[in-house]
């Protein structure tokens, strides 16, 4: 296949013709000549998104989310990789149950997907399938907080078998006692402080490539830099505060924080101070959010996590650079994955948009199953046409893609 059109690459916007070949770009060329057939892609063309923290909710809670639906919001996106975490129903936290996961993966995944297992005395074995873990440092839908010798126990053999642990940074001790009531209090209830805490806890504890999920806050970041980790942060700890008229729609863990934090991590962001944002899509259904105290904690995201901040670059308040890295080039090279640039030898998961066609979004034109968004009416832009692996899978923003289409993939992996 032969694409034309104009694509950012490394920075600028050129017109060119892309080849691909075996689901890889074989060429990027400014003038061609070639009696094969050349399909013109209209608007920019992009790198398709790879989103490092997603909660498909398969196997055990499929009635919020499975691999088909939320796999088909994030290709809807211009998500064309995904990396699922491990507190499903059951815990991914051993071989059978992680192997288990994989064969739901490959049967219903329309993108390339990696899984988290949940740190467990099942390490070695499962290091087998996934370099990726994950460690709950409080509770937090379905996973509980591991105790410190056993926690630094476990690190250290998930460090012997070159893996990298994921964690979600919150000290359960320094959470307050008042009520649960509004986002306001959520927010004092599991303040900021015992996400630094968290943070600088790690320093005790072995292992040389630890990722921080989440970062609410600027300090968090200067802590996470000192440390030599790797951060990510969420649209919606960018984009939305307590102040958002959201009640328990706006629950998450960690909580949203106020404006004035909100703004400080938007300019660092802004800078190009943070490595890479992802969705944390962690859907519920409607009626389990209508009651504050009780709604669990989580909100989809998947499908707006690019769209929103091409919107951005859309109105001048950030360049495109710093999303295309933080969203495309910097969570694939993660991974180990040739992903995230329009140049040859690299994947061809490409995507376009035309920056002419913001539009609100709305829950009913979204693809993942629960049915509402806290970014209900703010403006994104969506992708026109996706390519996984140089097949067009979303076409004029419609799902054009297969069932099972995804691929497992696994750090470093040559075919990936």
């Amino acid at each position: 296949m032969i694409i034309k059109g104009t694509a950012y690459i490394r920075g600028n916007y050129e017109n060119c013709y892309i080849g691909i070949e075996e689901g890889k770009i074989d060429f990027v060329k400014k003038s061609l000549k070639t009696t094969k057939k050349v399909k013109k892609l209209e608007g920019v063309i992009l790198p398709a998104g790879t989103d490092l923290h997603v909660h498909f909710r398969d196997p055990g809670m499929t009635e919020k989310e499975d691999f088909y639906t939320g796999s088909v919001s994030a290709a809807c996106g211009g998500i064309t990789t995904v990396m699922d975490m491990p507190n499903t129903d059951p815990l991914t936290d051993s071989y059978s149950r992680l192997k288990e996961k994989i064969k739901i993966g490959e049967k219903k995944s329309v993108i390339d997907f990696g899984l988290y297992g949940l740190l467990s005395d099942d390490i070695e074995k499962m290091s087998e399938l996934t370099q990726f873990f994950k460690v709950y440092m409080a509770p937090s839908t379905g996973a509980e907080s591991l105790e410190r010798e056993e926690l630094a126990d476990l690190l250290r053999r998930a460090d012997s078998n070159d893996c990298s642990v994921a964690f979600h940074c919150e000290d359960r001790e320094l959470f307050d006692k008042i009520p649960e009531q509004n986002l306001d209090g959520y927010n004092e209830h599991r303040p900021l402080k015992s996400e630094l805490k968290a943070i600088e806890s790690l320093n005790d504890l072995p292992g040389k490539d630890k990722y921080i999920c989440h970062m609410t806050s600027t300090e968090s970041l200067k802590r996470v830099n000192r440390n030599g980790y790797t951060g990510e942060i969420t649209p919606h700890h960018l984009l939305l505060s307590v102040e958002a008229l959201l009640g328990p729609y706006g629950k998450v863990n960690p909580p949203l924080r106020k404006d004035t934090e909100r703004y400080r991590l938007w300019e660092a962001f802004e800078r190009g101070k943070i490595e890479i944002v992802s969705s944390d899509h962690a859907p519920h259904q409607e009626e389990e959010k209508e009651d504050f105290e009780e709604a669990p904690s989580g909100v989809p995201g998947v499908e707006t996590l690019y769209p929103l901040l091409l919107n951005m670059v859309a109105r001048g308040n950030v360049s495109m650079s710093t999303v295309v890295e933080s969203v495309a080039l910097n969570p694939a090279e993660r991974l180990g994955l040739k992903k995230g640039r329009v140049e040859e030898g690299h994947r061809a998961d490409l995507m376009t948009i035309d920056f002419r066609e913001s539009e609100p979004v709305e829950s009913e034109n979204l693809h993942h199953k629960c049915g509402w968004t806290p970014f209900e009416g703010f403006q994104a832009i969506f992708p026109r046409t996706v390519m996984s692996k140089g097949e067009i899978i979303v076409e004029d923003k419609e799902f054009v893609g297969k069932k099972g289409g995804g691929e497992y993939i696994l750090r470093g992996r040559k075919n990936i």
